[in-house]
């Protein structure tokens, strides 16, 4: 028994209700009913289903390039479940109009061809059901969960149920089976997308890593404490352009927190205040602007859902170019972008020296009662005082520096050793979320106000976007210490942490950024201010013909050749680590003079002399070689290496 025409018309447009493809359902529905009302059928080949099936193969092959490119991940999933239709449509239609009303089961796998044409046979196969069903399970994918999509979904199935059957103890049997497996979905559909929910964050850790861009600006829950391995994946998050050339922030903020609780911190003061919105209706104002130079850097990264937290850098002042229905901002200077595009793009203007700041309050002195006796006995210990900030802040730098370790692995402890007390007194070794809590808890008790603070750091320079990648083994975390009048970045992680997790960058790293570069440049123009890509025809139209023109040249060729060649597999070296310069360093080091984790090469010289231990002076030109060397992404040329290598090897320490 055919399914009826009518039904497929109603779940077509229920579909389109669903998906908010109305229109387009609409005519396919008027579609179907036309190819019912055709007396004339037509001779359609099994080469015609051939062609057929393969130019919905290649638009559907488009759906799954546009929905990535432009989508997260989960989105994009959910997105092309729901378009699934729009590539069976015309397999369907070209069924009903021939004149045997099938089409052969060969024609949809191009594998299956090829044993047809030795003489093998296949069965002539009907796509009505399937196609009733996808749509179903496509609508699904895009509702909104609302009673009345249930009640669709429960009266469209018992319409085909009841069409199938033609007695009347059939059709009471069905309408029975259809009411309890209403009632019975009822019940469990709220559970079952809970489930769905875990089952997709425990994927997506699994196969990608902590691939989560959003931040909560009220709390965020630490991983101290937990026993394994930090996951940490190379995929790249966000994309910073410093403007002027030179260097960008090395630290973007994100949320800051001021309330820690059993291993979460929390927002201390949780209101947001909305920001207003600039004459041009793309500028916010975050702080009064000061009157010391200040400094622009674009920043772009993807939302989840047209919500996020902005990362900026110390000082921000201003956000120019940035098309939202709303930006709030916390007390602590974290900024939420709600009803934003799906890529945000903007510029920051930001000072240094921005003295407008919030002072601190009674919770940037908190510290919880279990952890109060193992910080007093460090203060004590380490001799801290807040009367002397910058001095504390040295000896707390130099405690760190000396024998801690960075690591992302932790092993299990049996004992009831809390995980602070255990990192600090025994192993010496974690991530930057422990040494980020253990430094603000130790300020605070020496008196010294300090907050919790996450973001990216900013380190590595890609040739191919000519720009700084965020990925998101980036993502740290450090401390905010409050400072002459104001809030400035303290990180005790070893400066070395960034290294040691480039170390786990998989082989496959290389194209992996390609792609995301490639995803970034639709975004980029889909999101542009100048219209919404999803409705521009041009652009479905420029996407099938290229699509059918690279199909049309594959088919055309007699034969396949493939190379062979394996793929190489190489090392990528980092630029500056084979400098003659870290010998140096190394020198010092072991006379007791080593460089600090928060000490630039020129500062540390800078401090050594000071403290009358070494003419640092005499080394300066040679750390601001070694430091364009390391980190400029011009480099320096070859007379300048020359120069850098000769004259440290020259040096007796």
């Amino acid at each position: 028994m055919t399914t009826p025409l009518g039904l497929l018309g109603a779940s077509l447009l229920f579909w389109g209700h669903e998906t908010g493809l109305q229109a387009l359902s609409a005519c396919l529905a008027v579609a179907l009913e036309g190819s019912r009302l055709i007396t004339r059928r037509w001779n359609i080949s099994i080469d015609d289903f051939n062609r057929l099936t393969d130019a919905a193969t290649l638009f559907l092959a488009g759906l799954v390039i546009y929905a990535y490119a432009t989508r997260p991940m989960a989105q994009a999933a959910m997105a092309l479940a729901s378009w699934i239709p729009l590539a069976l449509a015309p397999i369907l239609l070209a069924q009903l109009l021939s004149t045997k009303g099938t089409f052969n089961f060969s024609a949809l796998f191009w594998t299956l061809r090829r044993a047809a044409q030795r003489g093998e046979s296949f069965a002539e196969v009907r796509l009505e059901w399937p196609f009733f069903l996808v749509t179903l399970l496509s609508a699904s994918a895009a509702n909104l969960r609302t009673p009345a999509f249930y009640a669709g979904v429960v009266g469209l199935t018992g319409w085909a149920l009841l069409s199938a059957r033609r007695r009347l103890a059939q059709q009471a049997g069905a309408a029975v089976f259809v009411l309890t497996s209403a009632v019975l979905g009822l019940a469990g559909q709220d559970g079952l997308h809970q489930l769905q929910g875990v089952l997709e964050k425990k994927g997506a850790e699994l196969l990608f890593g902590i691939v989560e861009v959003g931040a909560d600006p009220y709390q965020t829950r630490t991983a101290i404490g937990s026993v394994g391995s930090l996951l940490q994946s190379d995929m790249i998050l966000a994309r910073v352009r410093p403007e002027g050339g030179g260097m960008p922030p090395g630290l973007l903020r994100r949320a800051v927190y001021g309330l820690y609780r059993g291993g979460t911190w929390h927002a201390a003061d949780a209101r947001m205040q909305d920001l207003g919105v600039g004459p041009d209706l793309s500028t916010w104002d975050l702080a009064p602007e000061p009157r010391a130079a200040s400094r622009t850097v674009a920043v772009a990264f993807n939302l989840t859902r047209g919500k996020g937290l902005l990362a900026l850098p110390p000082g921000a002042f201003r956000v120019q170019g940035l098309l939202a229905g709303r930006l709030s901002q916390a007390r602590s200077g974290t900024v939420s972008v709600d009803d934003g595009p799906g890529l945000v793009s903007y510029r920051t203007a930001y000072a240094e020296s921005l003295m407008d700041e919030p002072a601190p309050g009674v919770t940037d002195r908190l510290v919880p009662p279990d952890e109060r006796g193992l910080m007093a006995g460090l203060v004590a210990e380490l001799g801290l005082d807040s009367r002397k900030p910058g001095r504390s802040l040295a000896k707390v730098s130099e405690f760190f520096s000396k024998g801690f370790t960075y690591s992302t692995y932790q092993e299990g402890d049996r004992t009831a050793t809390r995980p602070l007390e255990r990192f600090l007194l025994k192993t010496r070794s974690g991530h930057c979320e422990y040494f980020a809590t253990a430094t603000a808890l130790l300020l605070r008790q020496a008196g010294i106000p300090s907050r919790y603070c996450v973001g990216w750091s900013v380190t590595e320079h890609s040739d191919l976007e000519k720009a700084f990648v965020v990925r998101q083994r980036h993502s740290h975390a450090w401390v905010l210490v409050y400072q002459d009048g104001r809030w400035r970045d303290f990180d005790t992680t070893p400066a070395t942490w960034s290294e040691i997790e480039a170390k786990g960058s998989a082989w496959w790293s290389p194209v992996q950024d390609l792609w995301s570069w490639l995803r970034f440049q639709v975004s980029s123009w889909r999101w542009s201010p100048k219209g919404d890509a999803e409705r521009n025809p041009l652009f479905w139209l420029a996407l099938f013909s290229l699509l059918s023109w690279a199909g049309w040249k594959v088919f055309k060729l007699k034969a396949k050749a493939h190379d062979g060649r394996p793929g190489s597999k190489s090392q990528a070296l980092l630029l500056g680590l084979d400098s003659e310069f870290y010998a140096i360093e190394t020198a010092l080091a072991s006379k007791g003079w080593g460089r600090r984790p928060s000490e630039t090469w020129k500062s540390w010289l800078r401090r050594l002399e000071s403290e009358g231990k070494f003419p640092g002076q005499e080394l300066a030109a040679l750390a601001d070689l070694h430091e364009r060397y390391r980190f400029d992404p011009a480099g320096i040329n070859a007379q300048e290496r020359k120069a850098l290598r000769q004259q440290c090897l020259a040096l007796r320490l």
